[in-house]
């Protein structure tokens, strides 16, 4: 039996206010390394990762670029006695990526299986196989399922009683199946097998999430978040049981890619690492005594509840070099509304604290809620400036997005004010664009955009006047070591040299 795992390519945006950095595909690993255990081989397929130079115009939008290889190149890749194929898509703006290349697949290979899984296909499972080009979905978890439908066509036998499965019946109705239980032990699972992906090319092209603090790779240190915020989707995927590593298994895996790729950071892809206290400084404690001296970030929006003095310290000791918070708005209305509940006098604290250490903070922003008005974005204004006096370097404004599998998409949909299709998906979820969907009625047309340039020019340019010494010494390190201490620095090279580089390259494609 032939199994293909094929990961899409990436997007790059040519316009707005920043260019998005595919990272290595770790959900395939994992899926790769669980079929290997288990007595199977695989032919993995990275669209992007084996191809990060080359650069194709996307029909979706004139602003979007796709990293990687042509549609083309991507099936002539895949073997002629194919079986499976499997497909993941992270996120709802980059579904069509992979949908365009399973229609391609059930042109050129009408009989093979297809199979959709990742947090898009989870969340929003009626629209993937109403698409007409998936044949089954993963939902949640995927190891686990996608191994016994392959024991399923091995053997000839049903795999649409599975748990953790979805798919059309004879009368095209979406069925979809009991959910799995989660795995207890995410040590139980083998190392992500990067062997067959394009690793070492996400390196040198330091394709990383986060910020770029030299040779770095993904790494997962827990599953899941027990929080309920109304935008987000993960629970859908994940369910709200978190689950963390143990600090030996997380180590082991390190030490591993250290040796074996040469890695000096480690950008942990967690929804949310840090919740527990004990459990944080444990794994601090371990990190530690284990001589391995790396680097690692925590790009997510992480908590910060459990960051005391005390676990801060023990972060900076370990090796944390980059951490991002996640205060959403300035309003309190507004994040009582969002469920995120955080007592903002303990995150000014924590960001007080983080800012006398050597761990670089930025924080994340969330405007044009739909209970969001001119007072409300005001408060997350403010907000903003006090960031920037306390020393926070680096934040990232983004437009409200009702991503599907989220409270908010669901309540959007049934009041009539999105359209829950693929056709519209594009619309519904477009992200970082200056002409962006506003589902905030009590906010103008037009004026979301203006406020976003507007509160990042506001910190900015107070981080700047304030501590005109950082600015000197992130840039002097960049053009000494080539690494990227803050967003900011990012932004920049991006802006100067990586669109330019693309737009070049685009021409000659």
């Amino acid at each position: 039996m032939k199994t293909v795992l094929i990961n899409h390519q990436g997007l790059k945006l040519t316009s707005g206010i920043q260019i998005q950095t595919p990272s290595p595909p770790i959900g395939l690993a994992y899926i790769g390394a669980y079929i290997q255990q288990s007595g199977y081989e695989y032919v993995a397929i990275d669209a992007c990762g084996e191809a990060l130079d080359q650069i194709i115009a996307s029909k979706q939008d004139k602003d979007l670029l796709i990293q990687g290889l042509t549609i083309e190149q991507i099936i002539d890749k895949i073997p002629c006695d194919v079986d499976v194929v499997g497909l993941t898509s992270l996120f709802s703006h980059s579904w069509f990526l992979a949908k365009d290349i399973a229609s391609a697949i059930k042109r050129s290979f009408p009989g093979v299986l297809i199979i959709a899984g990742g947090e898009h296909p989870t969340a929003a499972t009626d629209m993937v196989l109403e698409s007409g080009v998936i044949d089954l979905v993963v939902t949640g978890e995927g190891e686990e399922t996608f191994v016994e439908i392959l024991n399923c066509v091995e053997n000839g036998e049903n795999y649409f009683n599975l748990k953790g499965v979805a798919y059309l019946n004879t009368l095209g109705n979406v069925v979809i199946n009991e959910k799995r239980n989660r795995v207890r032990s995410i040590d139980d699972f083998p190392h992500p097998d990067w062997d067959k992906w394009s690793i070492r090319e996400y390196i040198d092209y330091d394709q990383v999430t986060g910020i770029n603090l030299g040779r770095a790779i993904p790494i997962l240190g827990s599953r899941g978040c027990p929080y309920e915020c109304t935008f987000c989707s993960n629970k859908d995927m994940w369910t709200k049981r978190y689950i963390m590593r143990s600090g030996k298994g997380i180590i082991e895996e390190m030490r591993y890619m250290k040796d074996k790729y040469n890695i000096s950071v480690f950008n942990f892809m967690d929804s949310t690492f840090i919740i527990n206290k004990k459990k944080i400084s444990d794994f601090c404690k371990e990190l530690i005594n284990s001589g391995l001296n790396i680097e690692y970030q925590l790009p997510a929006g992480t908590r910060s509840e459990a960051l005391t003095d005390e676990v801060i310290l023990l972060l900076e000791q370990s090796g944390l070099r980059n951490i991002g918070l996640a205060p959403e708005s300035g309003s309190e209305v507004i994040r009582d509304i969002v469920k995120k509940r955080i007592n903002y006098n303990d995150f000014i604290n924590t960001v007080k604290s983080l800012n006398k250490s050597k761990i670089t903070t930025s924080c994340f922003i969330v405007i044009g809620f739909p209970e969001d008005d001119y007072g409300t974005l005001k408060e997350t204004s403010k907000m903003i400036r006090k960031l920037a006096l306390l020393g926070v370097d680096d934040i990232t404004v983004s437009q409200f997005t009702p991503y599907p599998g989220s409270e908010y998409y669901r309540q959007l949909v049934d009041s009539g004010k999105i359209n829950d299709s693929y056709e519209k998906i594009s619309e519904v979820v477009s992200f970082y664009s200056s002409e962006p969907r506003n589902y905030a009625e009590k906010i103008k047309n037009g004026d979301l955009y203006k406020i976003m340039l507007r509160m990042y020019i506001e910190f900015y340019l107070l981080s700047f006047l304030y501590r005109p010494w950082r600015l000197i010494y992130n840039f002097y390190v960049y053009i000494k070591s080539g690494r990227e201490n803050t967003k900011y620095v990012k932004f920049v090279t991006e802006l100067f040299f990586v669109r330019k580089r693309f737009n070049s390259k685009l021409k000659n494609v």
